[in-house]
């Protein structure tokens, strides 16, 4: 069987959206650049922007505030 050579190359897809990526948020600082990635997770209808809804929509984030780990005493 004559396998078909695939003509898809997954380093300079990788390397087309990152450079898309970088022109998008130039000039942006990171608070401004997380809102715009945030914003486009809500509106847009791509795969993973809908498994994002998913999951932030079930499970709020939160931080827990924790108490400090008693490490460096000293056992009896």
């Amino acid at each position: 069987m004559i396998r078909k050579r695939r003509r898809f190359d997954c380093v300079a897809m990788k390397n087309k959206l990152q450079a898309e990526f970088l022109r998008e948020h130039r000039g942006l600082t990171p608070a401004q650049s997380r809102a715009h990635l945030r914003r486009q997770l809500a509106t847009s209808d791509a795969p993973a922007a809908r498994f994002w809804r998913r999951i932030t929509a079930t499970q709020p984030v939160s931080k827990v505030a924790e108490s400090q780990a008693p490490y460096g005493k000293k056992r009896k």
